[in-house]
């Protein structure tokens, strides 16, 4: 797992700064549990990588990783190969935080994108 990142074009318009994590994660869902992969997070959101699709959107889900506490939000955009998370609650924001601290204590490093 890394904590860090290089700004892409385009990415200083995005509201909260994101972390690139890499780390196994657990989805779960009204449509099942699922391997996944956290790939970056921010205080707004995630971005999830699965092998499984029909995300659609404005589905709740529950992010879990290891270490971590659970993290729930709801599907604002599928991709092939994932999608887009929101946290869409302060308590929620709060909590993705509280686990990006985690993140960067670990690594020990804080560059993000």
């Amino acid at each position: 797992m890394r904590v860090s990142g290089t700004p892409p074009t385009g990415y200083d318009k995005r509201r909260y700064q994101r972390f690139d994590v890499n780390q196994p994660a657990e989805i779960r869902s009204p449509r099942g549990n699922f391997d996944a992969t956290l790939v970056d997070i921010s205080e707004g959101g995630a971005y999830v990588q699965l092998d499984q699709t029909g995300f659609e959107n404005n589905l709740f889900v529950e992010l879990h990783t290891e270490g971590s506490d659970s993290l729930h939000g709801r599907v604002v955009r599928e991709f092939s190969g994932g999608f887009a998370l929101e946290f869409d609650n302060e308590a929620e924001r709060k909590r993705a935080l509280s686990e990006i601290e985690k993140f960067k204590a670990t690594v020990g490093q804080t560059e993000a994108f």
